[in-house]
């Protein structure tokens, strides 16, 4: 009997650990990869900042033709040690300005700490979710 009860925990244990490796390949991004991602854009875009706060507010599932995407939005507290002139009012790419949530010039005073609303935008591949980084994660 004994052996009996030991087959079934073991067999329990098996498929809670199947169902559980099977989930972690489709979780969809959250805060600590959006924290990441907007640390990373905003050093590739030569912006002097340091990620105060960072929140996932809300996150949507996106699915056009063959692609499968994710839109993270978020909510961010961004602090420029050294100050920051953030030139927007031209901005017509997706840029710096996208990413700290603003449409106009705005001069940043030193410690000066911002908060921004934005999206992130992550797209499905092979390797994961291919995020505005060129990261997957």
């Amino acid at each position: 009997m004994a052996s009996g009860f030991r087959f079934v925990l073991g067999l329990v244990a098996g498929v809670s650990v199947a169902l559980t490796l099977s989930a972690c390949g489709d979780h969809m991004p959250g805060d600590a990869t959006g924290a990441k991602v907007l640390r990373n854009l905003l050093e590739k875009n030569g912006v002097d900042a340091k990620l105060v706060s960072f929140k996932k507010v809300q996150g949507r599932e996106v699915k056009r033709e063959n692609v499968d995407a994710y839109e993270l939005m978020y909510e961010a507290e961004i602090q420029f040690p050294e100050g920051f002139q953030a030139k927007c009012a031209d901005e017509r790419e997706r840029g710096t300005c996208a990413f700290l949530g603003l449409d106009d010039d705005r001069t940043f005073a030193k410690a000066e700490v911002h908060t921004s609303e934005g999206t992130l935008h992550f797209v499905k591949s092979e390797k994961g979710w291919m995020a505005e980084d060129s990261n997957a994660y």
